[in-house]
């Protein structure tokens, strides 16, 4: 009369897979950023240093979305293998 939940996914592998790979990518990407920033500001370019400084700032919200999303992934695929079984405590 149940239904089976242990099979079901409620969030797509790729969308996980996405989330964690690209967390790295972007912690590479404003480290990049922030570095040529600081070569640009040096080299007395202020309009390039402006111009990496939004970049890598953009790279940091990303990041920090990323890591949002990744563990509100998280908790719903955990909530969802919870529900999912019948032999787990509440307390």
């Amino acid at each position: 009369a149940g239904v089976n939940t242990r099979d079901v996914s409620v969030i797509s592998r790729n969308v996980l897979a996405f989330l964690v790979y690209g967390m790295p990518a972007l912690i590479v990407a404003f480290a990049v950023l922030m570095g040529a920033e600081s070569l640009a500001h040096g080299a007395a370019d202020a309009t390039a240093a402006r111009v990496l400084w939004w970049a890598a700032m953009s790279c940091l919200m990303g990041l920090a979305v990323d890591m949002l999303l990744l563990v509100i992934v998280l908790g719903v695929e955990s909530l969802s293998r919870r529900s999912g079984s019948p032999d787990v405590d509440d307390s």
